[in-house]
């Protein structure tokens, strides 16, 4: 890259993390940026997501147009979920919205389509090139990364930007040590129509996790746009979860056997899934990553920067969470004339603390998980929600542009000071 040349941004993946660099990036003068995916046709696998209060602040930043109120749910009382014991069905606590968040940055579940589809509004669509399954990366040794995909096309950019997933060929190819693997669970989604569960009798119309005692849950809730969702975390043999394939067709069979000891309303629901709407998407997760850049021409973003397995209900904000701070930080250091390596340097410092902490907050709520096993069933349900499920407040009320400014203060404080320690230096000879 020169003066006269963009800066080349390969961003790998459609997902919101994708969308959301696309969508912050190109605001940045001096940035060509452009998106390969995979897939022939834009489409979210899956069920719902949530948008949380940290989620609002990062799409208003964007200027994504807002999901229709009648394509989501939102629970009362400021709730964002409850928590009940799987087979008596009682109330054991709820997490709550962030105190002081106005309502319209409450908690929604809504189907991924819709978050899909406000990124898509927002998006220049020549930008995003779709039948482009990346092959191959390479570290060109003059600068740049060439890209090679299945098809045969081949492009060089100066940054690429890896928001290809939990299985990112792009964190495989730059941080080859790292690796994933199964964690003993499968996951059962599926939408379908609300009136399909109408009929059920004391069928809660609210968020619900309905927990068992050995660490299985089945996770119930109106969706929007007149759909209900479920999703069920399973504990599945290695030989069993490490062939499943991500939303491959499941039968209702292999979802029911998991939850024969549930309330009889668990069961209800179940039985009312059309067999058409349900898959299933095997669990794998890594270690944290000392660092999210690499070769100062490496970003990763979203679940291909922490590759956990699903936690806190927020992947998406912490994918747009990313894809913000990478576009403020390319800025800077194109406006200061530094290098990509500069700009990545500040995205790292910005966003692997917040990782950490991420990953700290999995290792106690693991460590909450072993407790209490010698415990009665009911008990035990208690014990695993009281330890395990906080409100998570820190994340939900996380403030994107303060952690960033924070960031910035700091190296330009660094750089205030070594502009004046060299000023001293030039003026030794003269004082000796």
């Amino acid at each position: 890259m020169t003066s006269s040349q963009p800066l080349r941004v390969a961003v790998i993946g459609a997902g919101p993390a994708g969308l959301g660099a696309l969508l912050a990036l190109r605001k940045v003068e001096g940035v060509d940026v452009q998106v390969y995916e995979q897939a022939q046709k834009l489409r979210e696998i899956g069920a719902g997501i949530s948008v949380q209060n940290n989620g609002w602040n990062v799409l208003e930043k964007l200027n994504v147009p807002p999901i229709p109120p009648e394509s989501y749910f939102r629970n009362t009382d400021r709730k964002r979920n409850e928590h009940w014991n799987g087979r008596n069905g009682a109330y054991i606590k709820a997490q709550r919205d962030p105190p002081g968040i106005s309502d319209e940055r409450r908690h929604i579940r809504t189907p991924r389509t819709r978050l899909q589809e406000a990124l898509l509004k927002a998006a220049p669509q020549e930008r995003i090139h779709l039948k482009k399954r990346l092959t191959d990366v390479d570290f060109l040794s003059v600068g740049g990364v060439k890209l090679t995909f299945e098809d045969g096309f081949t492009t060089i950019a100066d940054l690429v930007v890896g928001a290809d997933g939990i299985r990112s060929l792009v964190r495989r190819r730059a941080f080859p040590e790292h690796a994933i693997s199964y964690t003993g669970r499968v996951a059962y989604r599926a939408a379908f129509p609300m009136s399909l569960v109408e009929p059920i009798p004391d069928l809660p119309r609210k968020t619900i996790f309905w927990h068992g005692q050995d660490g299985r849950w089945i996770y119930t809730t109106p969706l929007g746009d007149g759909l209900f969702e479920i999703t069920a975390s399973t504990l599945e043999p290695k030989e069993l979860g490490e062939v499943v394939s991500w939303g491959q067709p499941a039968e209702v069979e292999a979802l029911r056997k998991h939850f024969t000891e549930f309330h009889p309303v668990v069961g209800a629901i179940i039985d009312a899934v059309p067999p058409q709407t349900l898959g299933q998407f095997a669990a794998f997760s890594g270690p944290q990553l000392e660092s999210i850049v690499r070769y100062g021409s490496v970003a990763l973003l979203g679940d291909a920067s922490h590759p956990f397995a699903g936690a806190f209900g927020a992947g998406a904000s912490f994918a747009l969470e990313d894809a913000w701070t990478l576009a403020q930080a390319v800025s800077y250091a194109l406006r200061n004339g530094l290098p990509v390596a500069e700009a990545l340097r500040l995205f790292d410092e910005t966003r692997s603390p917040y990782c950490s902490r991420l990953y700290d907050e999995l290792r106690s709520m693991a460590a909450a998980t072993e407790k209490g096993k010698h415990l009665p069933w009911d008990e035990r349900v208690m014990d695993r929600i009281e330890e395990r499920w906080g409100d998570f407040e820190w994340i939900f009320s996380y403030d994107v542009e303060a952690a960033w400014n924070e960031t910035l203060n700091h190296a330009e404080t660094l750089n205030q000071q070594r502009q004046a320690g060299s000023a001293e230096d030039k003026q030794l000879p003269a004082l000796l």
